[in-house]
């Protein structure tokens, strides 16, 4: 009797802590606290291109591709859902993101369900000049 209240303990602080394990996405204030008047360092998973955006306190964003150096603006936002949006110029719908804070220290932006780009590093201010 004894050794199955042990494993039926050990079962459950198992299944505890893996559930704990799992990703939260992080919510608006997180998201506007680690963008805003930030210029964030990015990896495109689809191609693995880098690119910096400078996210302005007033909801403007700039990018620009390292590779060849072609620049976009838009705006961002944090809609309903806790997601980063980003409605780019010429565009009349947004994308949004899940961000989940990664162990080390990266954020992953995820779209249904699916890993889109890497924020690889934040800045304070337009430290790029964007």
């Amino acid at each position: 009797m004894r050794v199955s209240a042990y494993l039926g303990m050990v079962m459950l602080l198992f299944s505890t802590a893996c559930m704990a394990a799992d990703p939260v996405p992080m919510g608006r204030h997180e998201i506007i606290d680690l963008v805003s008047d930030k210029t964030t360092e990015c990896r495109k998973e689809k191609d693995q291109s880098l690119c910096s955006n400078y996210f302005s306190a007033d909801g403007v964003i700039k990018r620009v591709m390292h590779e060849d150096d072609a620049r976009r603006d838009g705006v961002w936002f944090v809609d309903d859902s806790e997601r980063l949006c980003i409605l780019w110029k010429g565009k009349i719908k947004p994308l949004c993101f899940s961000v989940f804070e990664q162990p080390d220290g990266s954020y992953y932006l995820i779209k249904k369900g699916k890993h889109i780009t890497t924020i690889t590093g934040v800045e304070d201010g337009n430290s790029k000049d964007l």
